[in-house]
């Protein structure tokens, strides 16, 4: 018998779309800009043009909220026409990221 099973997310997430920066490639400098789809106080899932590989650790900067956080990649999606969805998850931001004021900033429901 097959059982259904419902996932609740820890964390509220905010679906928004901001400007990201990731920075990091083994091996390579790499940078890469994209948007965040949602975001939470545990990571964010960003629309690249590049993939990146499962585990490999970057550093990510929203600009226009002035954070920056370590961050490993969790997954990484294609989605079609050279886009992918990449899962982050934070490992040490360098100050929290308010979820709720970020919510309030942007005016868009919170998920």
């Amino acid at each position: 018998m097959e059982q259904e099973y419902i996932v609740e997310r820890a964390e509220q997430r905010v679906q928004t779309r901001v400007t990201a920066v990731l920075i990091g490639r083994p091996g390579r400098l790499g940078i890469e800009t994209g948007l965040t789809e949602n975001v939470s106080s545990r990571g964010a899932r960003i629309i690249t043009a590049s993939e990146w590989q499962r585990g490999e650790k970057v550093l990510l900067a929203l600009p226009g909220f002035r954070f920056t956080s370590a961050a490993r990649v969790a997954y990484c999606d294609a989605l079609g026409n050279g886009r992918f969805g990449t899962g982050l998850e934070f490992a040490g931001p360098s100050e929290n990221l308010e979820i709720t004021a970020l919510a309030t900033a942007i005016e868009f429901p919170r998920l």
